[in-house]
């Protein structure tokens, strides 16, 4: 056992020191009141000893086995050993200075993309039957002397007069903050910006995707509901010829905007439907037009299947291209325009006996005119309920007129003369507030007209693609959409620019089709807010627009109608004075000009007359090349004979020079007639002198057809001979034809 003593001045050592030797250690201890002790410690085997030089201490014993004290330290004197790190100045290699030294740094964090396919997911609406609760046990809610009994009894109660009496100080202390400040005042209810402040901006917000999975239709026609935004019948179609495979669906679906995943009613047809709208006065009626012609009619209330149809012998030959509901008493009459070059008035309650009227859609007056495809059909009770605006696939625009115990008949046409779109007519609509002037889309560009003038009196741009569809917003006065094949929409805002684009946004990859805005409001959306667009894929996108973009703006309506009504006087100037050059023109060329008729008669005449005899020599050679033929079928060897026989010798071995100097006189004879022909005619008026030139011309031909042309020289001196007078005769004569 080792004790280990340890000495302490008790609350009295600040500093401790221990020196340690080879047999002992000095321990030097100074203390607060700066007294030095040390203590000497010599190391025995077993105990060790000290020795205190100083004040009396106290001593502690502490004991310990051996074991637990581990190896016994065992000091040795050694040389000293410096273990410091020494500096040595190594051999710089010589280096250049970098000048100037470009360094990049980046803090941004490196991200990757990943595109994930989620699967669609499909829900449903559940029906629940709510009760009216929180009457007690006993009552009958629908009891109204019950509900007062329990009234009164539950007034009569103590508690009830104590509520109401804190309800009171809560309610008069917010009184009395409402007349010293009006919390909902309006500082600048006044005050209206006359510019644009808000940016143009559109957000989507749903897809209406079509149910058939097998074939990708386009969208051909999109109708939204009467009494608001809450729905819209969409209908599909392949329109392209001879495109429509076997086995897709024609089927057509009503889409309701709070369940976009799925249709809410589906309408089934014998061909697809290529135009559809909705009653307006009877809502659950929705018409249409099929591919193949047809005209149906649905009731939603009473199945997928139409409710009416239209004979195949007296509907169109070819697609519907629109169906309009007509505005009547009744809510029966309806109209459709086809490429078949007709328009049919129908009234669903005589369906099955074919149209009431129809009309053939001719661009001129006359009777024997060919009937021109309609493409699209405006009618507007504003504009007039008899008045209808059709367009064309030649680009120009009819207007009809359906008087009572009167057949229809075409009372205008615009763009005949000047103006025509370039492609067929895709939309015609009229502007809700000023239904006086209405778009026409077509080709790459966009028209405004008034009736009044046949030529437009504004237009747009081309586009870089060709437009599909258009349309003016119900809201606003100068704002319009269009739809473009590359699937982009513009908008134009008339009220803020005529030449540029206002507001551009892509919808779709594909081709878009056709366009409609809401011209009823709802309680969740205004009156021209909500855009439908549908596209060649068969998707109908909805947008929401921006405030600017659906409300009107300050002045607009003026500022528009004034640049309308600028625009037609210009327009209406322009035509009269292009009439009054016309007139003029006419005025320049006398009446009584009879040898101007004359001239123009006789030039008729010498006219056909060459033609004929062009076509009988036309007949001629190929008779000869026939009977060639013919004859070397026949007997080859004896062809090859004839054909040698008929070739004429050279002109160098076989002419003698009195023939070539004849042929030259004859040349220049010829010439000099040509030229006394046209002196003559000069002379004695211009139907002699073409005289002159078919006489001639008939005599050059006589020669070529006996073989040798004077012209060409090749053949004998009598022929060539007999040309030359030919020449000379039909000049000399005037028009005559040369004897023979």
């Amino acid at each position: 056992m080792l004790r280990i003593l340890c000495y302490v001045v008790k609350n009295d050592v600040i500093r401790i020191s221990l020196y340690i030797r080879r047999y002992h250690c000095i321990l030097f201890c100074v203390s607060k009141r700066l007294n030095l002790y040390f203590l000497k410690i010599t190391w025995l085997s077993q105990f060790s000893s000290f020795s205190l030089i100083g004040k009396e201490i106290d001593f502690f014993t502490y004991q310990r086995k051996r074991r637990e004290l581990g190896k016994p330290c065992n000091f040795q004197e050694v040389e000293i050993k410096s273990f410091t790190y020494t500096k040595q100045n190594a051999v710089i290699p010589p280096y250049v200075q970098r000048n100037p030294n470009h360094i990049i740094l980046d803090n941004i964090a490196e991200y990757s993309e990943h595109s994930v396919n989620t699967e669609r997911v499909s829900t449903r609406d559940q029906v629940m039957f709510h009760k009216e609760g929180g009457w007690p046990q006993g009552i009958d809610p629908a009891e109204a002397t019950d509900q007062n009994k329990y009234r009164r009894r539950f007034e009569k109660d103590s508690a009830f007069a104590v509520a109401v009496n804190e309800l009171k100080n809560t309610i008069e202390s917010c009184i009395k903050q409402n007349n010293q400040i009006d919390l909902f005042e309006e500082y600048f209810l006044n005050e209206e910006s006359e510019h644009q402040v808000e940016n143009l901006s559109t957000k989507t917000l749903m897809l209406f995707k079509d149910q058939n999975s097998g074939f990708k239709r386009g969208v051909t026609e999109i109708s939204w509901h009467p009494e608001g935004p809450v729905k819209a019948a969409v209908s599909y179609a392949i329109t392209r010829f001879q495109q429509m495979p076997e086995g897709m669906s024609k089927n057509s679906y009503v889409w309701d905007l709070q369940t976009p995943n799925s249709p809410e009613v589906q309408l089934e047809s014998q061909s697809p439907l290529t135009n559809l709208m909705y009653n307006p006065r009877l809502v659950d009626q929705i018409g249409g037009g099929c591919y193949n012609g047809l005209v149906a009619i649905w009731d939603v209330k009473k199945g997928k299947g139409p409710a009416i149809i239209s004979p195949v012998e007296k509907s169109h030959h070819d697609p519907v291209t629109h169906f309009q509901w007509l505005f009547s008493k009744t809510g029966t009459e309806c109209v459709t325009t086809s490429t078949d070059g007709r328009a049919l008035w129908w009234d669903t309650r005589q369906m099955g006996q074919g149209p009431v009227e129809s009309l053939n859609v001719l661009e001129g007056t006359g009777q024997n005119d060919m009937q021109i495809g309609a493409t699209v059909l405006e009618y507007n009770v504003e504009a007039g309920p008899t008045k209808f605006v059709i367009g064309t696939e030649m680009g120009s625009i009819l207007i009809a007129m359906r008087k009572p115990k009167k057949p229809v008949e075409i009372s205008s046409r615009l763009g005949v003369e000047n103006g025509r779109h370039l492609g067929p007519i895709v939309s015609i609509n009229r502007s809700n507030p000023n239904p006086k002037y209405f778009l026409s889309v077509g080709d790459w560009s966009a028209k405004i007209w008034v009736e009044d003038i046949k030529t437009p009196i504004m237009r747009t741009k081309y586009h870089g693609s060709y437009l599909t569809d258009g349309c003016w917003s119900p809201t606003r006065n100068g704002v319009f959409f269009l739809t473009r094949k590359d699937g982009w929409m513009d908008v134009w805002d008339y009220y803020y620019r005529q030449n540029e684009i206002a507001f551009s946004h892509k919808v779709s990859e594909t081709a878009l089709t056709c366009i409609k805005i809401n011209s009823n409001g709802g309680t969740h959306h205004h009156a021209g807010r909500l855009v439908a667009i549908g596209d060649q894929d068969g998707t109908v996108t909805l947008l929401e627009l921006c405030d600017s973009l659906y409300q009107l703006q300050p002045r607009e309506k003026d500022v528009i109608n004034e640049m309308f009504e600028r625009e037609a006087r210009k327009e209406k100037n322009l035509n009269d004075a292009i009439k009054k050059q016309q007139d003029m023109a006419k005025r320049a060329v006398p009446k009584d000009n009879k040898a101007a008729l004359k001239w123009e008669q006789r030039k008729a005449e010498l006219i056909s007359e060459v033609e004929q005899q062009f076509s009988s020599l036309i007949k001629k050679e190929e008779e000869k090349q026939l009977d060639q033929q013919y004859k070397e079928l026949d007997s080859p060897k004896q062809g090859k004979k004839e054909k040698k026989q008929a070739e004429p010798p050279k002109e160098e071995e076989k002419k003698p020079e009195s023939q070539k100097s004849e042929e030259e006189g004859g040349q220049g004879a010829g010439a000099e007639g040509e030229q006394q022909g046209e002196q003559e005619g000069e002379g004695q008026g211009e139907q002699e002198g073409e005289g002159q030139g078919e006489g001639e011309g008939q005599g050059e031909q006589e020669g070529q057809g006996e073989g040798q042309g004077e012209g060409q020289g090749e053949g004998q001196q009598g022929e060539g001979q007999q040309g030359g007078e030919g020449e000379q005769e039909g000049e000399g004569q005037g028009g005559g034809q040369p004897d023979p």
